[in-house]
């Protein structure tokens, strides 16, 4: 009776498992599947992405065909495309445009880039130019751009004929970069301030030469204007006012000045004139 009692119970233990079983199945079933479907769904989107990305490398349709340029007026196009690499054929998506801004960037007219490419097959170069305003000595001649960058040597290619700055030498440079570009700005502002008064071609600006926080102008002829220093836009307006109107005055009197000093700090009213040959001077000329 005892081994029928176990075997009993035997049964009834198998019976309760399957249906544990069975309910823990219709239980985490749904969550399962889903699960299997998720991760094979994601399996078949991965290996769609990889072919489909290993197709789009290989494909002639995005083999390159055009390379437009724009805003190149010293830079050449052949010299960009062998800086840039860029050649036809070369598939677009295997492209790295930061990696060929980079290389246009060592071009020494080259300030700026943008480099879009145009699927299927074409790529886009948009160039921003250095604008050569001036030259500036600092051990070798360098061509100084708006923002008082020396951005290149000058070449006898380059056929630049623009005023010189001088009073700063390269140590000076180095040993203050940035003190030194504020101080080639300010000397560039003097120089547009002056071209825009319209002097005579005998009277165009030669050279802005610096010396310490002063700046002397230079013009074609060898006149010196010493300005002075620490000069407001109103300021520098009314000294180039007054220098045209002694320049206008010594005209009329058949002279010419070698040295005219508008830097009297205590009377800024004041002209001071050097007269050409012979030593002869004239100061305290009020032109106020």
């Amino acid at each position: 009776m005892a081994f029928g009692r176990a075997k009993n119970r035997r049964r009834q233990d198998a019976a309760q498992t399957r249906a544990a079983v069975q309910g823990a199945v219709r239980t985490h079933a749904p969550t399962v599947l889903r699960a299997l479907l998720t991760a094979a769904l994601t399996v078949g989107l991965v290996w769609s992405g990889v072919a489909l990305r290993a197709w789009a490398l290989a494909s002639p349709t995005f083999a390159l065909q055009e390379v437009t340029f724009t805003g190149l007026a010293r830079a050449g196009r052949p010299e960009l495309l062998k800086l840039s690499g860029l050649a036809p054929g070369q598939n677009l998506f295997s492209l790295d445009v930061d990696q060929l801004e980079r290389s246009l960037m060592a071009h020494p007219w080259v300030r700026a880039v943008e480099v879009t490419r145009h699927f299927p097959a074409a790529v886009s170069v948009v160039v921003e130019e250095h604008v050569p305003v001036a030259l500036v000595v600092l051990g070798d001649l360098y061509v100084l751009d708006e923002q008082g960058e020396p951005f290149k040597r000058v070449a006898p290619s380059d056929a630049l004929d623009l005023p010189l700055v001088t009073g700063v030498d390269r140590e000076a440079y180095v040993a203050d970069e940035a003190h030194t570009r504020a101080r080639f700005r300010q000397a560039l502002e003097v120089a547009r301030a002056y071209a825009a008064a319209s002097p005579s071609r005998r009277e165009r600006l030669s050279e802005v030469r610096l010396t310490g926080d002063a700046l002397t102008l230079v013009s074609a002829t060898g006149q010196e204007v010493p300005l002075g220093e620490g000069m407001e836009a109103e300021q520098l307006a009314q000294k180039l006012a007054r220098l045209e109107k002694v320049r206008g005055e010594l005209a009329e009197r058949g002279l010419s000045a070698e040295v005219i000093h508008l830097d009297n700090r205590a009377r800024p009213g004041w002209v001071a004139v050097k007269l050409s040959g012979a030593g002869s001077e004239r100061t305290g000329t009020a032109t106020q």
